[in-house]
């Protein structure tokens, strides 16, 4: 599909750019023959005027500066007959034109059968001009050979200069292509890697569903109380299965509309923070960690309550989770030109090579404990998710004897500043 897809975009790409330039080149060319048709004809007209100088010497003087065209015949080779109404052949004079009677009569012949006062004569290389004056009648010819051949080399370079544009345009559309498919590619990478990650949490869940039910069909005669763990197991999985389909709509619905959470009044971040902290206390006590909180008073935000909190949640749990025993938990909330809330705890660092990873959807530094733990990896992407819908920013820091950081800053309520 991704091939297809760069494919797509270099045929348009050339099709656009070539498209212009043939459009550039062909009124070029076009202008071009022009200038050399207006050539031919000035070639002609001055021809003419000649000859009305010749057959009436004393109306030169009338007809301007007969030398200001001399360049013209000697560049394009030239000459005039004047013939009376019988078709005879009275005046001959030529421009640089090596012709002899012979070639004057063939062309005076083609040219008055064509019965045009002007037009091109293709078998004999001539354009013509006819001009009647009286009783007498005056035809220019010139050489078109100056102009076809410069006509000719007009295309040739056009079409040169076409072929190497095409080759550098080529080349440029498929660097493009490249450049624009990758966040395609990208995004399309991480869709699979999702739905096979999905597809493989939603496995073991399933399989220990399937296995606790052909456990109570095996033994249909006993009573529910006696088969209590089997149903107890299917309702836990359940839930599992449950809260995992619910996260998974959760960033579905994110990625369909946007992270643009409904806009409320203003809340206090504080209260909701404080809250968080006394619901985590009993499993900090449970875990053997020490729960502490620093949260400062009158700090709003504008945005969704339930999403906060959990966002709050996630933090907390993920810290709790991942706290080395008898180590310490630390949510600090400040206000300064934003809130920013912090959850800290101390203990073994995260890897930096999975420092980067970590927001990602179903990543886990150490899968085995995560798994263990009831986790599935996307605790840390919907928190991202939902700072990122609340305008805000989510930093990690964990290093050596430092412990690990979430820090969420997010813009204060007007209402509240």
């Amino acid at each position: 599909m991704l091939k297809r897809l760069r494919l797509k975009i270099i045929l348009v790409l050339m099709l656009l750019m070539s498209g212009v330039l043939l459009a550039v080149l062909a009124a070029q060319t076009a202008s071009n023959l022009r200038q050399y048709r207006a050539a031919t004809d000035q070639v002609l007209y001055a021809a003419l005027q000649r000859s009305r100088a010749a057959l009436d010497p004393w109306s030169a003087a009338w007809d301007g500066d007969l030398d200001r065209d001399r360049e013209l015949y000697t560049a394009i080779p030239a000459f005039c007959a004047v013939v009376d109404g019988e078709g005879q052949i009275l005046l001959a004079l030529s421009y640089n034109a090596a012709v002899d009677q012979a070639d004057v009569t063939r062309a005076v012949s083609a040219a008055r059968s064509t019965g045009k006062p002007f037009g091109r004569l293709p078998e004999l290389g001539l354009r013509y001009r006819v001009e009647q004056t009286g009783r007498l009648t005056q035809i220019a010819f010139a050489d078109l050979s100056w102009e076809q051949a410069a006509a000719r080399q007009q295309v040739l370079s056009a079409g040169l200069i076409f072929a190497v544009a095409a080759a550098c345009f080529f080349a440029v559309s498929w660097f493009l292509s490249r450049w624009l498919v990758r966040p395609v590619e990208e995004s399309w990478q991480r869709q699979q890697q999702f739905v096979a990650d999905a597809s493989h949490e939603l496995k073991t869940p399933l399989t220990v569903l399937l296995a606790d039910a052909d456990i109570l069909l095996a033994h249909q005669d006993e009573t529910v109380g006696s088969q209590r763990k089997w149903v107890e197991y299917i309702q836990e999985e359940g839930l599992r299965m449950k809260g995992l389909v619910q996260d998974l709509l959760f960033l579905a619905r994110g990625d369909a509309q946007g992270w643009s959470p409904p806009r409320q009044d203003a809340l206090s971040l504080s209260d909701l923070c404080q809250g968080c902290a006394l619901s985590f206390e009993p499993v900090a006590f449970e875990r053997g960690l020490t729960l502490s909180s620093a949260v400062s008073s009158g700090v709003t935000v504008t945005g969704s309550e339930d999403e906060l909190r959990r966002l709050c949640a996630i933090l907390l749990d993920n810290a709790c989770k991942y706290c080395d025993p008898g180590g310490t938990v630390t949510l600090t909330l400040e206000k300064g030109e934003r809130a920013v809330l912090s959850v800290h705890n101390t203990g073994q660092p995260i890897p930096a090579q999975a420092q980067p990873h970590l927001f990602e959807r179903f990543y886990r530094a150490d899968a085995a404990r995560s798994r263990s733990q009831g986790g599935y990896g996307l605790g840390l992407a919907i928190a991202a998710a939902i700072t990122q819908g609340h305008r805000g920013k989510i930093d990690l820091h964990s290093a050596p004897g430092e412990g690990t950081a979430f820090t969420v800053t997010l813009p204060l309520s007007k209402k509240g500043t």
